[in-house]
């Protein structure tokens, strides 16, 4: 026999965990639900009733302000740690790090700075180019009197 259907702030709570990168067998497994279920809902167009999208919006609001207290704690946390040298810094980074990305994805942000992070690469990597090409030069000259 199936079960019941989700209203729509369990539907709007998919929404938003699928944002957040969970799978669609952790979103089941948090709400209760099966695999299957939430799949059928996350793949239907539920999402585009109002209403649903309101809640999401709210919950995402929710989410980022708790993600944002979150990284505040964590920065906390890891002042106090850099303060007393205490080794555990890894794991405090590693949460801070992580709220960050959730709080960006939630925020529509992800991949706002790969266009950044991809210059800085590549004048990373022709800076390279040239201190190699540069001790090339310098060898064959020194090679070659």
């Amino acid at each position: 026999m199936p079960g019941r259907k989700p209203n729509k702030k369990e539907l709007a709570k998919m929404k938003v965990m699928s944002d957040l990168g969970l799978s669609p067998t952790a979103i089941a497994e948090k709400l209760g639900r099966s695999h299957n279920t939430v799949i059928k809902y996350l793949d239907s167009d539920v999402y585009n009733d109002p209403t649903i999208g309101i809640i999401v919006e709210k919950i995402k609001e929710k989410e980022i302000n708790d993600l944002y207290l979150l990284g505040a704690k964590g920065r906390k946390r890891l002042h106090e740690l850099v303060d007393k040298g205490d080794s555990k810094m890894i794991e405090t980074i590693a949460l801070v790090d992580r709220v960050f990305q959730q709080r960006r994805l939630l925020e529509g942000k992800s991949t706002e700075n790969i266009g950044a992070i991809a210059r800085l690469i590549n004048e990373a990597h022709e800076e390279s180019l040239r201190k190699a090409e540069s001790e090339a030069r310098k060898m064959r000259k020194n090679q070659n009197p």
